[in-house]
Order: C-alpha cells, then sequence, then structure tokens
C-alpha cells in the first residue's frame, strides 16, 4: 500500500468514526480523542487531515451529500460553490506518514453503504436486504436516461425508497442530514420556483396561474440539493402531462419533501420510520391524488425493479 492509499484510507476511516459517533452520541459530546480511538489511529494522523471538529464534522456533511447526489444523480457543485471549504489540513506533524495532496481535499471518500444496527431494527420483521445505491439514481439502472424508460413520477418514488434505505444503512448518509438539521451545513442558495437548477420552467403542467414561490437551488445543504431535486422531477412529470389535471408540481413536490424529510427526522429517534413499508403506504395514499387513472396503474409504490 502506497503512502497516499493509506492517507486517504486514514481519512475515510476518521470520517466513518467520526460519522458513527456524531449519530450515536451527537456532535457536540462527541470529543476528537474518542473518534482517534474508534478510528483506531493516531491524534497526529486526526490532526493531518483535520484541524478541529469543525473540520471533521464539515467532511462528513460533504461525504453525506456526495452519497445523496449518487441516489439522485443531482450535479456535484462549481468549483465557485466550494471555494474555501476545502476539508483538509494539510498542516499536520511532520512526523505523521499521511501524504498525497489527493487524501485531503473534498469530501466524496469513504464506502459505509454497508447494513447497521439501525438496518436490522427497520427491517427485521420484513426481511428486506440491503442495497447499494445506483451510480447515478434509479433511472440509470434501468438502462436509460432520466425520463428514458422509467417516467419521472416512478424514478421519484424509487429515488425516495433508495434514500430511505440509505438513511437506515449508511451512518454517515445519516449523521450528514442530522448535521444539516442541525445548522452544521451553509444554506442553499435560492432561486425562483418558475425556474428550476436545470432551467426548467416549474409551472408548466400544473393550476394555471400558480404564483412564484422558491426552493433552493443545487448546491447547497442536504436539504437544499434533495428538495431542489424533487421539485425539478415534479416540473418535468408536469411539463410532459404525467400529473392529474389541477396538480401543482411545486405543491405535490412540497408535500414529496415534507414527507421524506419528516421520515428522516423521525427515524433519527425511532428506526421503524424508514422501513420500506412506511414509504410504500405514503406513496399509496399520494399516487390517487397525484397522477389519473390510467397511468396510475403502471406506478409501483413499493419501487420498480430498477430500485431493487
Amino acid at each position: 500500500m502506497t503512502r497516499q492509499e493509506r492517507a486517504v484510507r486514514t481519512r475515510e476511516a476518521l470520517i466513518e468514526a467520526a460519522a458513527d459517533l456524531f449519530d450515536r452520541d451527537g456532535q457536540e459530546v462527541t470529543s476528537l480523542a474518542a473518534v482517534t480511538a474508534k478510528a483506531q489511529v493516531s491524534a497526529g494522523a486526526l490532526y493531518f487531515h483535520f484541524a478541529t471538529k469543525a473540520d471533521l464534522a464539515d467532511a462528513v456533511t460533504r461525504t453525506a451529500l456526495s452519497r445523496l447526489r449518487q441516489i439522485t444523480g443531482a450535479p456535484a457543485p462549481t468549483p465557485a460553490d466550494t471555494n474555501g471549504h476545502a476539508t483538509g489540513n494539510g498542516s499536520g506533524s511532520g512526523n505523521e506518514n499521511e501524504g498525497g495532496d489527493g487524501s485531503r481535499n473534498g469530501g466524496g471518500g469513504g464506502s459505509g453503504w454497508g447494513g447497521d444496527a439501525r438496518t436490522q431494527a427497520a427491517r427485521g420483521v420484513r426481511g428486506e436486504r440491503a442495497a447499494a445505491p445506483p451510480a447515478r439514481g434509479p433511472a440509470a439502472a434501468a438502462g436509460g436516461a432520466r425520463g428514458d424508460r422509467v417516467g419521472e413520477v416512478q424514478q421519484l418514488i424509487d429515488t425516495t425508497h433508495v434514500l430511505v434505505r440509505g438513511l437506515a444503512d449508511d451512518v454517515v448518509l445519516r449523521a450528514g442530514f442530522a448535521l444539516d438539521r442541525s445548522g452544521g451545513q451553509r444554506p442553499a442558495r435560492e432561486r425562483p420556483v418558475g425556474e428550476g437548477p436545470a432551467g426548467r420552467a416549474a409551472g408548466k403542467g400544473g393550476t394555471g396561474g400558480e404564483r412564484p414561490g422558491r426552493w433552493p437551488e443545487v448546491g447547497g445543504s442536504l436539504r437544499g440539493v434533495w428538495s431542489g431535486w424533487v421539485h425539478e422531477t415534479l416540473a418535468a412529470a408536469g411539463t410532459r402531462g404525467a400529473l392529474a389535471p389541477g396538480v401543482s408540481p411545486g405543491d405535490a413536490a412540497a408535500v414529496v419533501v415534507a414527507a421524506t424529510v419528516g421520515f428522516e427526522v423521525l427515524g433519527a429517534q425511532d428506526p421503524l420510520w424508514l422501513a420500506p413499508h412506511r414509504l410504500t403506504r405514503f406513496w399509496t395514499l399520494l399516487l390517487p391524488a397525484l397522477v389519473p387513472p390510467p397511468a396510475r396503474e403502471t406506478l409501483h409504490p413499493d419501487g420498480s425493479p430498477a430500485a431493487h
């Protein structure tokens, strides 16, 4: 193993250990000594990568954000969005044999898609198996581009299932959302609802005369990325005529975002909220109001094969 490979593994181990302790005990009470003990690395190795606990928490959040973008297929932020937010320290002890600039930049490293104790709690009754996230969202897993073989509404259903499974399985994703909830990540910039992250008009396909609103732009907080992606996906569905007459894409997106964020918040206290059947019941209730009957009969509220 090269020195740079060893440095990358050390950094990933620190992020995983910090996420696990933040998730279990909270960021405020977690000490750096506890993180090094759990990661089984020296204090010098930790300070080589992270100067403060805030830097370590930022790395956890950014790694979670990278994993969320894997789930949604949302674009990564431009260099202008990330200037001044590198998590690397680069001022560590000269005695620490951890080299290579590539090991200290960004926040997307780490594995962490295996199950943990919450996975068994959330799935123990029904015995669902863990699933790795798709590389570019459920539509890509189906073999086509966005909306090619999986319509926008089914893509949205599938992605919510992948997200909720990730929150049950992946402690880094879960800790990132918790840090985001406590204000650990800078807030997303906002843009009018009339213009989505990909330049799509959000009001088409819904009720006429939809009043301007706002949604977070992709590139900010985890909730901002999630909210922006849900709005964009439902706006595309509305433009294509996939929503029921009179359904506002913006209103529908608000319901989906509120429900899924609610599952995340409640799941932090009771992992049964992250059980797949809870989300399936939500979609079973929502779909009759969201899509017309012919299209509804082709949808899978429990997720299509592309999402499993």
